[in-house]
């Protein structure tokens, strides 16, 4: 009988112990809204923060960053640069602040967050700015997609960093290659707050699921069950008064301000498979 109580005893001990450990370990879990002290640096976009008692490596969402080390692969132009700035604003920082999306850890089982400065800055969006970093999205994690492509066009445009050149492919670009439908012309009334979309080809094309997008907004409208005929004209309003069309469809989209009136805002049409196939950029 001793030897029962014994052994249930140490039963319990174990079990308790188990429990602490897991309690530990949930309270190490990165939070947002939480200043993480930096304790590492590892390239461009990937770092290390202390939680609790542990390191943690972050790796910033929507960019990616020219590599200094992987394996045999020789250091990539900009890559030294790159890594050299994300650890001079984080040193100067001390801590970080995160923010994630839907999906917060990737397969190597790191962190994947927006990154927070102590001055307020985003530190994922001046890698873009500085043309230090291309724009990398990877799905579920779409919340912020068209802002950083935006980001990412200003720095093309300014030629800095890596596109000081000319030469090199975003992501963006590499969409375009693959559309699908190609004679569809975008034109925005900011304003008016009115898109008109023509089909200039001869065939009728299926828009069902299709997105168009503000790009400076950062607001997607999901087309519905809708036919575009061959030259014909289809109009999405987002203004108080809908204009009246015979000639042409009309959806509805229902939210107010959409387009930007002080900044450019360049529109963006994707098909089903989420492919680039027609842009109006606001220049």
């Amino acid at each position: 009988m001793r030897y029962s109580l014994q052994l249930l005893l140490l039963m319990l001990s174990i079990m308790l112990a188990g429990c602490s450990a897991i309690s530990i370990s949930a309270n190490q879990n990165v939070k947002s809204d939480t200043w993480y002290a930096v304790d590492g640096y590892v390239d461009g976009d990937t770092f290390k923060i202390t939680v609790g008692d542990t390191s943690n490596t972050i790796r910033m969402l929507y960019i990616d960053t020219p590599e200094i080390k992987k394996g045999n692969t020789p250091v990539q132009k900009y890559g030294p640069e790159a890594s050299a700035f994300t650890e001079k604003l984080l040193k100067e920082s001390g801590e970080v602040k995160l923010t994630f999306d839907k999906e917060i850890k990737d397969r190597y089982d790191r962190t994947l967050a927006i990154v927070e400065l102590k001055d307020g800055r985003i530190l994922n969006e001046l890698l873009l700015q500085e043309g230090l970093a291309k724009v990398l999205i990877v799905e579920p994690n779409v919340k912020m997609e068209n802002v950083y492509k935006q980001l990412e066009q200003t720095a093309k445009q300014n030629k800095i960093g890596l596109w000081s050149s000319g030469k090199e492919t975003s992501q963006a670009e590499i969409s375009v290659h693959k559309t699908h439908h190609m004679g569809l012309v975008i034109d925005v009334d900011k304003r008016g707050e009115l898109v008109t979309i023509t089909n200039t080809t001869s065939a009728t094309i299926d828009m069902e699921g299709w997105k168009l997008i503000s790009v400076r907004g950062n607001q997607t409208y999901t087309f519905p069950e809708v036919e575009l005929p061959a030259n014909s004209k289809l109009l999405v309003s987002s203004g108080d008064s809908h204009v009246k069309d015979a000639n042409a469809i009309l959806l509805i989209w229902e939210v107010d301000n959409v387009w930007s009136n002080n900044e450019p805002d360049p529109a963006e049409l994707y098909n089903e498979n989420n492919e680039l196939v027609a842009l109006w950029e606001d220049e």
